[in-house]
């Protein structure tokens, strides 16, 4: 998961969350057994013995410091856009822009991580309010229509004198203030500020009332029933009779839920309390897909869909449509088969859609014959790391070297911080990991930017920084951290992402690292998730927590036919998923609450194995049409690309000397400062790319 912003001349903020399991620890000990292939550097470089400040910022060392440092940000920034705007409109002003948004960066992004991470509420409160403040100040820059005059003169009068990326900066640039509606005439742009306004209020309620205790849904269960529940999850039912124990059904237990209640009519309670209301967001999100359909006429969109897809690799909603029914035809026959699996061990009956997931946990015990506590004795979290950066070396030929931090740099004590060089020792960025659970911390796996990479004169780079930002379990019973492989393959998903950040070699930071279109930036984190499933891979990331020996081949194979087995069944659903936020975002006309429960069962109809009971309206708790809104496709998407590059450079010599170097070279370098089109055919192949109506869609392998 990227944590990021797309605000016009900040390209962050925004965040959008991912489902990812994901708890563990993470301190590298002393004796922990393995070989490392990093030195425990302990001489600190120039620039961490400066100790310049909490997250590495300068002058960051009190809560209080954080006003200061935004204050002083706005005025330094005004003074350069005041420069920038009495001077000539040339290439010159591409980079000063560029300049005016890495120094917000450099302070709102360590508050966004701040307000994520940091265990002191004084912290908090006061990153926030930061935070909260540099938004308001680049949303006064991105409605400056002076910078946007200049800006649009540079690419016209100089643009013989821009590279490449500068370029494509400046052209990004002059979409996003344009996509903020700054070249409308007043009329037009009331109506913009009024949908856009709307829209977000609508978003933030969607949400808001997936969390209101009086619209939660509850089950009643015997204590009987009750008693096949993990504990975890009993504790969270209340009795007042001794009879029946009632509790709140939600998205953080429903899964467990259904995958452990034995009672099939106990499922159904639970799937239909899981896929019902809340009542209020039916309004809610009709009117939401209203109001972005008047954001998206504002600015001479047909559709939202087409507005949200149009800075994208697709590029069309029809690109987006051809794929998912594409995918979707090509999982059909396979999901069928996997179907009849699960029917096997339900004694051939049919298989209704509460009953799937407890039915699918049973046929993948049976079928793939693996203890997940055995298995996680080979993933201690010390160890892990110290495979992905053996796994770094090799692909990549990358050094990591563990590295003390300097005085007052660190938010939490058991922060690690890893210096990430080429194999000749020149710096390439910082890797910081905080992973271990605490009160108050961001509950999800994901990626921050601290700082990114950019060329602050033709011979000096600034190093990236960045955070990955973990729950792991603590420390057991066997005195070390053992992951599950899900979360090892976690782990691997946002290191993908940390590579995308320290490897990129733009020459501006706009568009460096993760900041790239959206359908791509998911391509190697995907990517690196199969470093997870790759028997060589696993070899090095898997060694008992006591033994130090690898991980079995007879377990290997167990995982590897366990990610298969229902594989298309589970790809089904987010076809589904992608569909729906498509199609209720591609309408060019009103939808009413009833006609978008209706489109939503129809597309689940059509294209899964199970069908939609009447009654639910799963999509009225599907939080993620706030965040993505048409473009929830991205991560099959980029799945897809994955899986292709896997096949070309990886697949059957995944640890090759250099076996990632075209990855690098042709994706991991560039960031978003390339077209992504170009990107994707020169790393695939000019037919990996399908035209669909002036869009595009990956070829999808049968």
């Amino acid at each position: 998961m990227v944590r990021r912003a797309w605000t016009g001349l900040t390209r962050r903020a925004r965040a959008w969350t991912v489902e990812y399991v994901s708890h563990g620890d993470g301190s590298l000990g002393a004796h922990d057994g393995f070989r490392r292939p990093w030195t425990e550097h302990r001489a600190r470089s120039t620039a961490t013995a400066s100790a310049q400040g909490l997250y590495d910022l300068q002058g960051l060392r009190a809560p209080e410091d954080f006003d200061r440092l935004a204050r002083e940000t706005i005025s330094k920034c005004e003074a350069m856009a005041r420069a920038l705007k009495a001077a000539a409109p040339s290439a010159a002003s591409v980079g000063a822009l560029d300049e005016i948004s890495d120094e917000v960066c450099r302070v709102v992004d360590v508050a966004e991580v701040c307000r994520h991470t940091h265990p002191s509420r004084e912290y908090v409160i006061a990153a926030e309010k930061a935070y909260v403040r540099l938004q308001d100040y680049v949303a006064s820059l991105n409605a400056d229509g002076d910078l946007y005059e200049a800006l649009r003169s540079a690419r016209e009068r100089d643009a013989k004198n821009l590279s490449d990326e500068g370029a494509r900066v400046a052209l990004t640039l002059q979409e996003d203030f344009e996509r903020g509606g700054i070249h409308l005439d007043p009329a037009r742009r009331r109506d913009f500020d009024g949908s856009l306004s709307r829209s977000l209020e609508l978003g933030m309620e969607f949400q808001r009332n997936l969390l209101r205790p009086e619209l939660a849904s509850r089950v009643s269960l015997d204590k009987s029933t009750l008693s096949s529940l993990p504990k975890t999850v009993r504790d969270q039912f209340r009795s007042n009779d001794g009879k029946l124990w009632t509790g709140l059904v939600d998205s953080s237990n429903s899964s467990l839920m259904l995958r452990h209640l034995r009672d099939s009519n106990a499922r159904r309670d639970v799937f239909i309390a899981a896929n019902t209301g809340p009542e209020p967001n039916k309004d809610v999100l009709a009117n939401l897909i209203s109001s972005r359909a008047g954001v998206a006429h504002s600015l001479g969109f047909e559709t939202y869909a087409k507005y949200a897809t149009a800075p994208l690799l697709a590029r069309s909603p029809d690109a987006v449509r051809e794929f998912l029914l594409s995918l979707s035809d090509v999982l059909r026959q396979s999901a069928k088969d996997e179907y009849a699996v699960i029917e096997k061990y339900n004694h051939g009956k049919h298989i209704s859609v509460w009953d799937k997931t407890y039915a699918m946990a049973q046929a993948r015990g049976h079928e793939c014959e693996f203890n997940s506590a055995a298995i996680a004795e080979y993933f201690p979290l010390e160890g892990v790391i110290v495979g992905i950066g053996e796994l770094l070396a090799r692909v990549l030929g990358l050094r990591i070297e563990l590295q003390e931090l300097a005085p007052g740099e660190g938010w939490t004590n058991d922060l690690k911080k890893l210096v990430v060089k080429t194999r000749d020792g020149d710096m390439r960025g910082t890797i910081y990991l905080d992973l271990l659970p605490r009160p108050g911390k961001f509950n999800h796996a994901a990626h921050f930017v601290i700082r990114c990479s950019r060329m602050v004169s033709p011979t000096e780079r600034q190093h990236p920084s960045v955070a990955l930002v973990c729950n792991f379990p603590p420390v057991s019973g066997k005195g070390r951290s053992l992951l599950s492989h899900g979360e090892v393959e976690t782990f691997l998903h946002e290191f993908g992402h940390a590579m995308h950040s320290v490897l990129s070699d733009t020459e501006f930071q706009h568009l460096s690292g993760t900041r790239a279109p959206m359908d791509i930036v998911e391509v190697p984190s995907h990517l690196f998730e199969h470093f997870a499933w790759d028997p060589s891979a696993l070899k090095l990331l898997g060694k008992h927590y006591m033994t130090h020996e690898p991980i079995p081949d007879a377990m290997i194979s167990a995982l590897r036919k366990s990610r298969n087995i229902f594989r298309s069944i589970e790809s089904q659903q987010q076809v589904v998923f992608a569909l729906t936020d498509l199609e209720l975002h591609n309408q060019t006309s009103e939808l009413s609450s009833k006609s978008i429960a209706d489109l939503a069962a129809t597309i689940q109809n059509e294209h899964s194995m199970f069908k939609p009971v009447s009654g639910t309206n799963w999509e009225l708790r599907f939080g993620h049409f706030v965040g993505y809104g048409a473009t929830y496709y991205s991560y099959l998407y980029a799945d897809v690309l994955a899986d292709d590059i896997w096949k070309r450079y990886f697949e059957g010599d995944s640890l090759a000397a250099g076996a990632a170097e075209s990855l690098r070279d042709k994706l991991l370098r560039h960031g978003g400062s390339r077209d992504p089109e170009k990107v994707i055919r020169d790393l695939l192949g000019k037919d990996s790319l399908i035209e669909v109506n002036g869009g595009f869609r990956p070829l999808i392998q049968q």
